[in-house]
């Protein structure tokens, strides 16, 4: 299979970051990778741009601009760039779409390596993964086994349509084949949000919620096999205030239905960036109930 002319193409979307820590000694760099997403705005990993004092974003042809943080998320390793460089933007896919064993690349500037971007084909091997780093624990990431190596974190991973489903992030050390990116749906909330506001907020209801599947529905004897079901509220959250109850079952939000809880985080932030209260369907002591 020859994906050369994707290859291609994504890469003129691809751009190296280069970053002067605070308090760095002369000659001290760090670098990782951005790839653009609209006129002068890039997205990257947050840990790429964390201790940055000063920035850079260069292409292989040479062109050099600095960069500003517009938008940064340490809890999703996501933050946002501004620049006067320019780059065609990368279309945005989508994480939910994802299959396992579908095609993926990621491409980036492993180990500071400016001349040109490089690529890694592989598959998606898990959608949904959680992973701990420190005291910090991210969800639903895309696990993949298309080689990130340093320096490629911040750079996107592609589908086979050429479109960006995620930011790749993280690998474990010692592990063969297995990197993790961030979907790119919280790339596109975060963008849209700061357009709209100027700035990003990650909206909470206050609940605590697990996924339910059939065995869950059979333990707990509850007649619903889809959904999430509220373990707790919150006192005072927006989700007692609207009526959300502990051991309801929410269905569907905004009249699409929700299979876990990424789903739901990403419809009600899109509520919030068209400025209004989403609207919630739940399963209730043996009825439906909107909220």
């Amino acid at each position: 299979m020859d994906i050369s002319g994707l290859v291609e193409k994504v890469a003129e979307s691809v751009v190296a970051v280069v970053t002067r820590p605070y308090e760095a000694f002369p000659g001290d760099f760090g670098f990782g990778t951005a790839f653009a997403i609209d006129t002068r705005f890039f997205a990257t990993a947050y840990h790429v741009v964390a201790s940055a004092e000063e920035m850079a974003l260069v292409t292989p042809e040479g062109e050099k601009a600095e960069g500003r943080v517009v938008v940064a998320d340490p809890a999703e390793d996501v933050a946002l760039i501004y620049s006067e460089l320019r780059a065609p933007p990368l279309r945005m896919g989508s994480a939910l779409r994802l299959k396992v064993g579908q095609g993926v690349v990621a491409i980036g500037y492993p180990l500071a390596l400016l001349d040109k971007p490089t690529a890694t084909f592989g598959i998606v091997s898990a959608v949904g993964r959680t992973l701990r780093a420190g005291d910090r624990v991210f969800e639903y990431l895309i696990q993949t086994d298309a080689a990130i190596n340093p320096g490629n974190s911040g750079g996107p991973l592609v589908n086979m349509e050429g479109e960006a489903v995620g930011v790749n992030s993280a690998i474990i050390a010692g592990a063969q084949n297995l990197g993790f990116a961030v979907p790119i749906d919280i790339v596109r909330i975060a963008y849209e949000m700061y357009r709209k506001y100027g700035k990003y907020v990650r909206p909470a209801l206050g609940i605590y919620l697990a996924t339910l599947n059939k065995a869950a529905a059979s333990l707990y004897g509850i007649p619903v096999e889809k959904g999430l079901l509220v373990v707790d509220v919150v006192p005072g959250s927006p989700a007692e205030e609207i009526g959300i109850e502990r051991g309801d079952v929410i269905i569907r939000v905004d009249g699409r239905e929700v299979h876990n809880v990424f789903e739901l985080r990403l419809h009600v932030a899109e509520a919030v960036i068209n400025r209004r209260r989403p609207s919630f369907e739940v399963w209730r002591r043996g009825r439906r109930v909107e909220l």
